[in-house]
């Protein structure tokens, strides 16, 4: 083989030919000397290289040159001997891991195997084990605010958080809601909602569902709405009452109520319970709507609404058959003898009646009363100052009659002798009326006596 001359001075060259004439060297030697990693037994892969020597050159490269070591013969009958990484003692590696004796294992047929790496795992997953009715039954625990945190951990987990079963009951009364918010509780479906006291701002609705015109037409589920002295205006209001088809109880006490919001209210057949005490813009145009309509209306309060004289006139026509809790209270120079007649020939099955702060009534209301509702069992009187005292130990002859309230009337002494007299009566028991009330007492959790909170 023809030498090579190098210059002097050029040491990293002169280490560069030394490693191809020790290359050559072997590829002359016999076939025995030749090593392979899977591949044909003709070529030679760059071993070398993948010993890291070439990482060791660029360690040399930065570090500068280094002086050069003494030549020294190479001899081409015995080859070099092979890298002690591919040097096995007395076991060879075959396949995942087995060891073979070297006499079993051809070495034109050896490979290096790279042990593959197992993922690390952090923890298990206890929640991927269980099915969606364990999870939950694990969620039904959770308060609504922790759902909502709970549905930004994955995919599942929020198809799961905002379950229906989950959103049944909700209270969020005395709360500030944004705009959007309920209208997000009422697509998951809630069919009991308290918002008493709550600041509702419209929309009610997120402004984006208009982008969507492939969007079903929205209609809730809510059966029982409380919206008792919310704040909220007439067009948030009636967007909430315009996706309202099944609804039983509704209370609205002291809103704003219009026309458009009343026929809405009509779009529930079902309705049996409606409190709008103290609601402001009521006429009787808009209650003939509900009036109408709801059929099913067994409880109703009308109080402190500021119907004139000939509103109640129409009203009282119209009161349904079905109505057995009626408060009109609060009519102080508008309800008469007239309009206690006609509603008690409309509605005979009244059981509860309250026309307290009616200061235009006389004992002819009492005599109407004993003589046409029969089945009544409640009857409140109270602040009606033109009734005589007289009046009412005629409601002796009343069997059903177990309560009277008859509050800033009668001294101790006439109450003492009025109850001697009346002694299968209750003589001022109650001193608030109940009437289509959704919340009694001190019970804050729950709505016409079901719960809104888990």
């Amino acid at each position: 083989m023809k030498a090579e001359i190098s210059r002097p001075g050029d040491e990293f060259s002169q280490q560069k030919r030394k490693r191809s004439y020790d290359k050559e060297n072997s590829n002359s030697s016999m076939k025995c000397s030749k090593w392979s990693l899977g591949g044909d037994v003709g070529t030679d892969p760059p071993l070398l290289a993948d010993m890291g020597l070439s990482i060791l050159q660029d360690e040399e490269e930065m570090t500068g040159p280094t002086p050069t070591p003494p030549a020294t013969e190479v001899n081409t009958s015995n080859p070099p001997p092979a890298p002690k990484v591919l040097q096995q003692s007395n076991q060879n590696v075959v396949g995942h891991g087995s060891f073979l004796p070297d006499d079993l294992v051809n070495e034109e047929e050896f490979f290096v195997y790279k042990r593959r790496r197992l993922d690390a795992i952090s923890g298990d997953d206890k929640f991927n084990r269980m099915s969606d009715e364990l999870i939950l039954a694990v969620f039904r625990w959770l308060p609504k605010f922790m759902l909502a945190r709970c549905a930004q951990v994955c995919r599942r987990w929020k198809r799961l958080a905002f379950d229906e079963s989950l959103w049944r009951r909700l209270d969020l009364g005395g709360k500030t809601l944004n705009p959007g918010v309920v209208g997000r509780v009422i697509l998951r479906g809630s069919c009991i909602l308290r918002l008493a006291k709550a600041e509702v701002d419209g929309p009610i609705f997120s402004p984006q569902l208009q982008y969507l015109p492939s969007l079903p037409p929205i209609r809730s589920k809510l059966q029982y709405l409380d919206l008792s002295m919310a704040a909220i205006e007439p067009p948030a209001l009636e967007e909430l009452l315009s996706v309202c088809f099944d609804l039983k109880k509704l209370s609205l006490e002291h809103c704003t109520i219009n026309q458009t919001i009343c026929s809405h209210i009509a779009n529930n057949p079902n309705l049996d319970t409606l409190n709008m005490a103290m609601c402001y813009g009521l006429n009787h145009s808009s209650i003939l709507y509900i009036l109408t309509n709801c059929k099913k209306l067994v409880s109703l309060n009308l109080a402190w609404t500021g119907l004139s004289n000939e509103d109640l006139r129409i009203i009282c026509r119209r009161f349904p058959k079905s109505l057995e809790r009626l408060n009109i209270s609060g009519c102080r120079n508008t309800l008469s003898d007239t309009h206690v007649r006609l509603l008690a020939e409309q509605s005979p099955g009244l059981v509860e009646l309250d026309v307290s702060d009616c200061t235009q009534l006389t004992a002819a209301s009492v005599s109407t009363i004993i003589s046409e509702l029969r089945h009544t069992e409640y009857l409140a009187f109270s602040r009606c100052y033109t009734i005589q005292p007289d009046a009412y130990l005629e409601l002796k002859s009343m069997p059903h009659l177990l309560y009277l309230d008859l509050y800033g009337i009668l001294n101790e002494s006439a109450l003492s002798t009025l109850r001697q007299s009346l002694p299968h009566i209750q003589i001022n028991k109650y001193l608030f009326s109940s009437v289509a009330r959704p919340t009694v007492g001190i019970r804050r959790t729950s709505v016409w006596g079901l719960r809104v909170r888990d």
